[in-house]
């Protein structure tokens, strides 16, 4: 797996490198409005998304050019009128979006801590307007998700962001995210994409009508922290060779067999550190 975006959370373009096709699918729904194009966006450039889409094929350079439209989305935010339209940095975006959602972070932030501010955001405020049954199913199906998934709670960064994320793509696409594990899809997608995504439409609506740009930045830079959560987790994960149980990244041995486990040096700026 190519980790260069663990070294720099600003690289957009070595980030989507590492993207699953379902989540490029996202993005460019949200660039090209379902496909039907926005004034923004080149006719050939919404041609050549769509039909990366459609083929579920995305090359390097597609998946750059994707990198780079969302960029120039960035520098026709309100807060960057004056760029004439140029793009900006995906860490300048990404402060643009949480200043947008008046999420709180430090000045100087890199992208990776803005997107997990802005994910925690939404996802705290989204829970606040549940009913307290509606939050108890739906803490019970999260609970759910991560004992199926062998998540630690130094993980759950990568819980909320696959619920925002695919709350959001409902909202604004029509359809949610495919979510990764069958417990999720029988059980609980209900609760994600119902209560939750209901809640969580009430924030976008109100963020959507500042611009046209953020209709596309605000839903791009959560995909993109899902798609950087997403994968955070497979450079961290530690599978079992022999009996495929997914153990804490320092296991030393697999707590379903007694396998001895490889060890992994993982840089310290990818460990999440959120609590769930």
């Amino acid at each position: 797996m190519n980790t260069a975006f663990l070294k720099d959370s600003g690289d957009l373009a070595a980030l989507l490198q590492v993207a699953d096709v379902d989540d490029l699918d996202a993005l460019v729904d949200y660039i090209t409005d379902n496909g039907s194009g926005r004034v923004a966006l080149a006719k050939d450039v919404r041609e050549r998304f769509v039909a990366c889409k459609n083929a579920r094929n995305y090359r390097a350079a597609d998946r750059g050019a994707i990198a780079s439209e969302i960029l120039l989305f960035g520098g026709n935010s309100v807060a960057n009128l004056f760029r004439g339209g140029k793009g900006v940095s995906y860490n300048e975006l990404a402060g643009d979006v949480g200043v947008h959602l008046k999420v709180t972070f430090a000045k100087g932030a890199d992208a990776r801590t803005i997107e997990e501010a802005i994910v925690a955001k939404l996802y705290s405020d989204a829970v606040a307007k549940m009913s307290s049954d509606e939050l108890r199913e739906f803490m019970a199906t999260m609970g759910a998700f991560r004992a199926a998934t062998g998540m630690t709670a130094g993980m759950s960064v990568y819980a909320m962001s696959m619920v925002v994320a695919s709350a959001m793509a409902s909202t604004v696409i029509g359809r949610g995210l495919p979510l990764a594990m069958s417990v999720i899809a029988s059980r609980g997608a209900g609760v994600l994409l119902g209560p939750f995504g209901v809640a969580l439409s009430g924030i976008w609506t109100v963020a959507e009508l500042a611009s046209a740009a953020y209709r596309v930045t605000v839903p791009c830079v959560v995909q993109i922290a899902h798609i950087r959560q997403k994968a955070l987790q497979k450079a961290l994960e530690c599978r079992c060779s022999k009996c495929t149980k997914i153990n804490a990244p320092e296991a030393k041995f697999c707590s379903e067999c007694g396998n001895p486990m490889p060890q992994k040096t993982v840089p310290s700026t990818a460990l999440a550190t959120s609590s769930f």
